[in-house]
């Protein structure tokens, strides 16, 4: 190749590279929009199915598998937790006793501190599901609302139905069974309905809290922790959250923050093999993008210009099904046996 030819080359190649900088929004959104905002394609998330969203704008920063139908485990508890919260007309601090019921309907979980024959209020209950993800807590709520828990799992699918989720079904509330099926778009749509919910909302951002349990005239306190690691750590300000696992589901997490820079996003992580995979694929997008803040004000500066749809209560359809996904395939490695089931 002759030195003009080379120079010419390199000539477009900076030229084409300054012309990224000012695409208009449109064209960027055509393009993908984990390319064009910082491509991070190249921070290696390694959950099976992600969807990372800028909440302020409403647009997909990445995604993977996005729209693939996968068990989600106790992230279905968001489901059940708005249709309590909604539907039933509950007294915070009514009690309700721990049936027997209630507890076979969790049986196969992780162990739980609500004793049978021990009563708790209804606010505590919402806490337990939420927090530490406890599976007798929805149960005994549906109980309390004159619901068998198959009846509150249809309630759960119906409410995804009006949320215009179609990939989303339960089979019962507590994320137990492989039936219990959403995509990472259709969750990021429940976490950002749930964000609607101030009660939720608070509960979901508490790290810890004491349960009471009642029993005559006898009283205890149950001091549980969030099962969501991410409050504990000092990476930001962790706005809801959600966790799961199951076997078949493996490690999953529907979160919604806020940098220490003001920028709110909502991540989903589905089949995370590892533990710590889930929150480690959050804090590489929460680092790559405080550590980029010039490419990010970029590409948020000219999303702006198109897309200023900042209305937390999206649909399936305005969640960012935008551009080129990421085909990078994660290998499942032979299921692990447990008995931890968040």
């Amino acid at each position: 190749m002759s030195l003009v030819r080379v120079k010419a080359s390199l000539a477009a190649s900076f030229c084409l590279g300054l012309s990224m900088l000012s695409v208009p929004a449109a064209a960027a959104r055509s393009m993908g929009d984990a390319k064009d905002l910082g491509q991070l394609t190249q921070l290696k998330i390694k959950s099976t199915a992600a969807l990372v969203m800028d909440l302020d704008t409403n647009t997909t920063l990445f995604e993977r598998d996005a729209d693939v139908v996968r068990p989600i485990a106790s992230i279905s508890k968001i489901f059940g937790a708005l249709v309590i919260a909604e539907e039933c007309k509950l007294d915070p601090d009514g009690l309700h006793e721990m049936s027997p019921s209630n507890r076979d309907a969790a049986r196969g979980g992780d162990k739980t501190k609500l004793t049978t024959g021990w009563s708790y209020s209804h606010r505590d209950l919402l806490h337990a599901a939420l927090m530490r993800s406890d599976n007798r807590a929805l149960p005994a709520l549906a109980e309390a609302c004159g619901l068998d828990p198959a009846a509150l799992a249809n309630k759960m699918t119906e409410r995804a139905r009006k949320m215009g989720l179609v990939k989303t079904s339960f089979k019962e509330p507590d994320g137990l069974s492989p039936e219990n099926v959403s995509t990472a778009r259709e969750v990021m749509v429940a976490l950002k309905e749930t964000m609607r919910n101030p009660m939720l909302t608070e509960i979901m951002a508490k790290p810890e809290y004491v349960l009471v349990a009642h029993k005559g005239e006898r009283t205890r306190d149950i001091k549980i922790k969030n099962t969501d690691r991410l409050l504990s750590k000092n990476i930001a300000q962790i706005l809801a959250g959600k966790t799961g696992y199951t076997d078949i589901a493996r490690y999953c997490l529907a979160v919604a923050a806020k940098t220490f820079e003001g920028r709110q996003l909502g991540m989903v992580f589905l089949g995370a093999e590892g533990k710590h995979t889930r929150f480690a694929d959050f804090t590489r997008v929460i680092k790559w993008l405080t550590s980029n803040e010039a490419i990010a004000a970029a590409s948020k500066s000219s999303v702006n210009s198109g897309n200023r749809d900042a209305d937390i209560n999206g649909s399936a359809a305005a969640s960012g099904a935008v551009g080129k996904k990421d085909v990078m395939q994660i290998p499942l490695k032979p299921e692990a046996t447990s008995v931890e089931v968040e």
